[in-house]
């Protein structure tokens, strides 16, 4: 009985084991069922994503060349734009200077004789009028007739008339601007120049149609395309699927390096419709962002990224790659330095750009550079007159032509100062107040001192423009010792302002000018100077 028991608990102990193994044997089996139905899987995925890139690739081998060509003829368009601007502006620059510095010449070898009386004035206004009268006849172009008898210069003096009545045109339309803003606002107080007007009406229609159909055409470039390939968010939803369902075959395959280029040429093609000195644009409103912007990175909570996960730096490695060319080469060849609506849109793009920073190559270090070139290039060019009271009150249009050209200068100051957030202090020193102010405007403001409405509110003008960087309460600046010129051209007009204070001649109302010296100053920081004015004038209002 015993030994019956015994072979009784041997073959239920076997039993439970065969048991046990037949469970195991099927719990492999269906696991290797669901592998090789996942393999099947992965198979028939792996074989409709071989198909689908190697479409894509042909696809976008045989679009390239026409993205090429749209992205040069936009460049072209942006830079026949700039260019029209800046040629009528050299060519109206060089009538008026030409016809001015006639003028002056003559006016000055009959004030170099002596005396500032008016009768002087009147023999120098003559001069001056008789000179003019002789360019715009066409002084410098003389008729000179070609083998057919035709006048060579004939075209060039119309065209300096052309020019002329359009300069005129559009003085006419800035003055009936600056009255309605001076009738809305009594406290306006620009001056001629600091304004920008020199695109024409008919010049922004012509290249906003021909890049209207630039950008027509651009969709449709992948027209023929069925919308698998032609849509980028299609596209990215096939690579994202690969990289969250078979990770290590997406990694084995290098394809972070890959996805930028495939992906290039959609984004290069909204990325037509950029224009950066002319709108306000966020990457974050265009398309290709919007599908880049979560591509490869699991949902929250589930997975980790990866640090060797290049895919999370997708979108930076696009904007340096290309929107920092488009934005480079606008800089370089279409920026107009004095435009203040460009210089504002550009100061925007390079916070754009900065956002998705920093970036690995020198693509950065070369945008700044070229921002820093062109902005030299346009003090160096800049040209303020330093002509003297006396000439300017007997040539006629020397005051405006003078006023108009500090008003640039002024514009110039301002543009520079907006990227105070982009370049280092001593770099926007170094164009501001050594390049600019010290060598441009001050012996500008010299010439003038003996003028005094003109010298304070000119000179006011300056300090104002100077506002957040080195002057006012919110300045980013310390007090820089470059600024010390224009204290001593300040203190320069106090001492004017003293002596006819002194001699009590009532021609003028010192302490009104004197209040407003005050002013700059405090508005410097040299509050120890501004203090000595009010000694001196006794002025009791606080600093």
């Amino acid at each position: 009985m015993g030994r019956l028991k015994e072979s009784h608990g041997r073959t239920v102990t076997s039993l439970h084991k065969t048991e046990e193994n037949l469970s195991a044997s099927l719990a492999k089996v269906t696991t290797l069922e669901n592998s090789l139905s996942a393999a099947g899987e992965k198979y028939m995925f792996m074989q409709k994503l071989r198909d689908f890139v190697s479409v894509i690739c042909a696809l976008l081998q045989d679009k390239g060349p026409y993205i090429e060509e749209l992205e040069d003829q936009m460049q072209k368009l942006h830079e026949e734009r700039a260019a029209a601007i800046l040629e009528r502006r050299a060519a109206d620059n060089d009538d008026e200077m030409k016809e001015l510095e006639a003028a002056v010449s003559a006016a000055r070898q009959v004030l170099s004789r002596g005396g500032s009386n008016a009768a002087t004035i009147e023999a120098a206004t003559a001069a001056a009028q008789t000179s003019t009268a002789a360019m715009r006849k066409g002084g410098d172009l003389p008729v000179e007739l070609d083998e057919f008898g035709r006048d060579k210069n004939l075209q060039k003096r119309m065209d300096t008339t052309r020019r002329a009545e359009a300069r005129k045109r559009r003085r006419v339309k800035n003055d009936v601007k600056r009255m309605s803003a001076i009738k809305c606002d009594s406290s306006y107080q620009k001056i001629e120049g600091e304004s920008s007007t020199d695109e024409s009406d008919s010049e922004s229609t012509a290249y906003q149609s021909n890049r209207d159909q630039l950008l027509q055409v651009s969709e449709q470039i992948f027209g023929d395309a069925h919308e698998e390939y032609s849509q980028l968010s299609v596209v990215v939803e096939k690579f994202d699927r690969w990289k969250k369902d078979y990770a290590s075959s997406y990694r084995d395959a290098y394809m972070s390096l890959s996805i930028p280029v495939i992906f290039s040429p959609y984004v290069r093609l909204e990325l037509l419709k950029w224009d950066p000195l002319h709108e306000n644009t966020d990457f974050m409103d265009m398309n290709w962002h919007n599908s880049l912007f979560s591509y490869g990175i699991p949902p929250e909570g589930e997975t980790e990224i990866s640090a060797d996960d290049t895919d999370v730096n997708l979108i930076p490695q696009l904007v340096e790659k290309l929107a920092i060319p488009i934005l480079q080469n606008q800089l370089a060849n279409c920026w107009d330095m004095l435009s203040t609506s460009e210089t504002v849109c550009a100061v925007s793009a390079m916070r754009l750009v900065l956002r998705y920073g920093p970036f690995s190559g020198s693509a950065l270090s070369n945008l700044i550079a070229v921002l820093r070139d062109r902005l030299a290039d346009a003090v160096a060019n800049l040209k303020v007159p330093t002509w003297d009271t006396l000439v300017m009150r007997a040539v006629p249009d020397a005051a405006r032509v003078a006023a108009y050209r500090f008003g640039m200068s002024i514009r110039l100051i301002r543009n520079i100062c907006l990227f105070h957030e982009i370049f280092a202090m001593p770099v926007l020193e170094e164009l501001v107040l050594d390049q600019l102010l010290s060598g441009k405007i001050l012996p500008h403001l010299r010439s003038i001192q003996s003028n005094i409405h003109d010298a304070v509110t000119r000179t006011e003008r300056v300090v104002t423009s100077l506002h957040g960087v080195w002057a006012g309460p919110k300045a980013t600046g310390d007090c820089s010792p470059k600024l010390r010129p224009l204290v001593d051209y300040l203190l320069s007009l106090a001492r004017v302002l003293e002596k006819k204070h002194s001699s009590s001649s009532g021609e003028i109302d010192t302490s009104k000018f004197a209040r407003r010296l005050k002013k700059m100053l405090v508005e410097l920081n040299q509050y120890d100077y501004a203090r000595d004015i009010s000694r001196t004038f006794n002025i009791k209002e606080a600093l």
